[in-house]
């Protein structure tokens, strides 16, 4: 394989989250499961216990940015838009990141 073909099609995404007395680890990510709608959806799902920090980066471009906010606001309006409820750890991602204004439009599923 020539080193252009580890080049990503697309952003990659990764999520940091807190493990406690283990501590923080970005959660091991499949390359064709880290665009921001699968992130979105796994935090909908409740997938990630205590989410952190969402990062892209873009190798080929060269980047890495923080897109919590973003990822912590996409997942609130289709909460809302849903009805749908969220973890508890999902929801400290969005009251962490999100609007403040916006807080209580999201459904807490469980503790």
């Amino acid at each position: 394989m020539s080193p252009a073909s580890f080049m990503p099609e697309q952003d990659l995404h990764f999520v940091l989250c807190d493990f406690g007395r283990s501590g923080r680890a970005y959660v091991e990510t499949d390359p064709s499961q880290a665009d921001a709608s699968t992130i979105v959806r796994n935090l909908l799902e409740g997938q990630y216990t205590q989410p952190v920090r969402v990062l892209a980066l873009n190798v080929e471009e060269g980047w890495v940015r923080d897109v919590s906010r973003v990822i912590a606001a996409k997942v609130q309006d289709v909460a809302r838009h849903n009805g749908q409820g969220v973890t508890r750890g999902t929801r400290d991602f969005i009251e962490a990141h999100g609007d403040p204004a916006d807080q209580q439009q999201v459904l807490p599923l469980w503790q």
